[in-house]
């Protein structure tokens, strides 16, 4: 029997900050080495997109490259765990990542 009282520790952050080649070598291993499962825009209120359109890896670099998102969140998964990579435009050309490794729990 589970402790109730017990906490599942939060996965871990890395984050990171890098300009538009960096941004583009990211994308290029994203796509030769993982399976991704889902980018997710995220729009500047002032933008609008269905909730069911489809965002391939190329839309979502277009994305951050153009200023057509505030950011994009790549989900993926990479040697047996879910990686969720938040990539946001800051000003000057720059990005800044936030990455979290979710693992697989073979209990569940």
């Amino acid at each position: 029997m589970s402790d109730p009282t017990a906490t599942t520790p939060l996965p871990e952050l890395q984050q990171a900050q890098f300009d538009a080649a960096e941004l583009e070598r990211l994308l290029r291993d994203i796509g030769a080495c993982a399976q991704i499962t889902e980018i997710i825009p995220k729009y500047a209120a002032t933008g609008h997109v269905p909730e069911n359109a489809a965002v391939t890896l190329d839309d979502g670099r277009r994305l951050l490259l153009d200023g057509g998102a505030r950011a994009v969140q790549f989900r993926y998964r990479f040697q047996d765990a879910d990686w969720w990579d938040t990539v946001m435009a800051l000003p000057g050309g720059q990005f800044r990542l936030v990455r979290i490794q979710h693992h697989f729990d073979s209990a569940s």
